[in-house]
């Protein structure tokens, strides 16, 4: 679809597979991306190539590629006709995982609005602080959120409208949406992800950058082909939804939908003979623990992709032991540059194993310095990325944009090191960012929560290494004078309001003083060197 997945050797004996200026040439060509074109008008190609073939199923139902395009139609004209939305208008999705979730984020981005997705396991004050934000003027979800949406107050500009959608697929329609009335580089969907002070950023993708991720998807995570069933249990509201599953709908492959469970999945697997699986190594992690997992046929997987959290290199052959005719792909990216930067090919996963790989087709990589100078190999620096799949800017914050983008490459705050050969080994994140299951939580963002506390002279977070989920939140306290120290039941009380679940701490401890440097500076490194075992209270 997008590229031969194999590696060339550069001037320095590195590997690497083709650079963005010769990709985006060679696909724009193919596909005729070039004036106007819409990412959902882009996909609706594979309905008029395989108009019969099953393109997504979730439950009991499957659509072909003709009736999931003529829903998404259908979609469109409901937004357009019963709510007025027209391009540039901002539409939010709060759905959990289902074909309805697709349909309608694809029916947004068909009328040329901006899709604006958010986290299902957000509280009110999340929820709040990002519609005012992005602006939006509609609300798509469903009735088991709607306490949730009760509890946000109305912003600056109003309360944006709401509604409410039963399951149920929407009607065809004809001449909704014009591919040729959007041009490609208006803005598309509207990605969140916490910032380092704390108040989240809207990751800006336009259609052209959301088209090219799909397109280096499959080449990049081992599943270009028709053929492709492809299972989807991670959060479609997270923007791997655009490197890992939507591509199946570009390769002509089947993507089946459903909710994480353990024993759930499995039957999925075995049930739709599924070849290719992605999940957080949380997910992989229970899928080998469980007890019954040997009932199972799980033999039609041929790939088993994961990211978005480190994977304990001893875990991976307890990966594939369960999956034993799979090849393994690792790889990571992050929001700003369309879910993917680098993956390592099956074939290095043991031989390589900690790496996250190489640039993926499209992707030009560096390690760099402070001054952005390319640095050795064996030397850690900062990861930047450039790329057609990179996004535009983060909404509303153009200073945060010059810095990210500076020098026109995405520097994306994860410090590592390449090895001769080109491979890249993360070793720290330069924004203290803990990765929880695949949720990526910023310390400063529950730090701010915790301070606000009574009795709180001082409040660092980090991340607790876990086996199950890569990552947990700790909290160190220190008590103002006099103040008596909290348990950890009033404290993740007092997250509740402000945090979703996920981003409070599971653990604190309080000391009498915060290791500083003579600046200040709270030394993160020597807290991380203080969870060694056994003193840790849980939660």
């Amino acid at each position: 679809m997008g590229s031969d997945n194999a590696a060339t050797i550069d001037a320095r004996g590195r590997l690497q597979r083709e650079g963005p200026e010769a990709f985006w040439a060679r696909a724009a060509a193919a596909h005729g991306l070039t004036g106007n074109l819409t990412y959902p008008g882009f996909l609706s190609r594979t309905a008029r190539r395989l108009p019969d073939k099953t393109a997504m199923v979730f439950g009991e139902r499957s659509l072909s590629y003709r009736r999931l395009f003529d829903a998404v139609h259908g979609a469109a004209a409901c937004l357009r006709d019963e709510h007025g939305i027209a391009k540039g208008a901002r539409v939010a999705l709060l759905l959990e995982n289902s074909d309805i979730y697709d349909i309608w984020y694809f029916a947004v981005m068909a009328l040329g609005a901006v899709a604006v997705p958010l986290n299902v396991k957000l509280v009110p004050a999340e929820i709040a602080f990002m519609l005012q934000d992005a602006g939006c003027v509609l609300v798509l979800s469903e009735a088991r959120f709607a306490e949730t949406l009760r509890g946000i107050a109305p912003g600056a500009g109003g309360a944006p409208a709401l509604r409410l959608l039963d399951g149920a697929l929407p009607g065809a329609a004809s001449g909704v949406f014009d591919p040729g009335a959007v041009p490609i580089d208006a803005d598309a969907a509207i990605y969140y992800t916490s910032g380092t002070t704390g108040r989240p950023k809207g990751v800006v993708h336009t259609h052209r950058s959301l088209i090219a991720g799909t397109l280096q998807g499959p080449s990049a995570w081992e599943y270009d082909t028709e053929q492709v069933v492809n299972l989807a249990v991670t959060p479609l509201f997270h923007i791997a939804n655009h490197t890992v599953f939507l591509p199946t709908l570009a390769v002509g492959g089947t993507l089946v939908i459903d909710i994480f469970g353990t024993e759930r999945m499995l039957e999925l697997i075995q049930r739709h003979r599924v070849t290719q699986v992605f999940a957080v190594p949380s997910i992989l992690l229970l899928l080998t623990q469980f007890e019954e997992r040997d009932r199972f046929d799980l033999g039609s997987v041929t790939r088993v992709a994961f990211g978005a959290a480190p994977m304990p290199v001893h875990k991976l052959e307890a990966v594939q032991a369960l999956f034993p005719n799979a090849a393994l792909v690792h790889g990571m990216g992050q929001t700003e540059c369309s879910g993917t930067t680098v993956t390592l090919p099956s074939p290095q996963a043991f031989e390589k194993a900690g790496s996250v790989g190489i640039n993926i087709a499209g992707t030009e990589i560096r390690i760099v310095d402070g001054s952005d100078a390319e640095l050795p190999a064996g030397t850690v620096g900062e990861l930047v990325a450039r790329g057609p799949n990179v996004m535009s800017r983060y909404l509303n914050r153009p200073e945060a944009t010059a810095d990210a983008l500076r020098g026109g490459w995405l520097h994306t705050g994860d410090l590592g090191y390449r090895d001769e050969q080109g491979c890249v080994y993360l070793v720290d994140r330069k924004k203290d960012m803990i990765i929880r299951g695949g949720e990526n939580i910023y310390s400063s963002e529950v730090e701010q929560v915790l301070y606000a506390m009574p009795g709180i002279a001082l409040a660092a977070v980090v991340g607790q290494p876990s086996e199950l989920f890569g990552e947990e939140v700790f909290a160190f306290l220190v008590a103002r004078e006099g103040a008596p120290r909290l348990t950890l039941d009033e404290v993740q009380a007092h997250c509740a309001g402000s945090l979703a679940k996920f981003k409070r701490p599971t653990a604190i401890r309080y000391l009498d003083a915060l290791p500083q440097t003579a600046t200040g500076k709270i030394q993160k490194g020597e807290l991380k060197a203080m969870l060694a075992p056994p003193a840790v209270q849980k939660g």
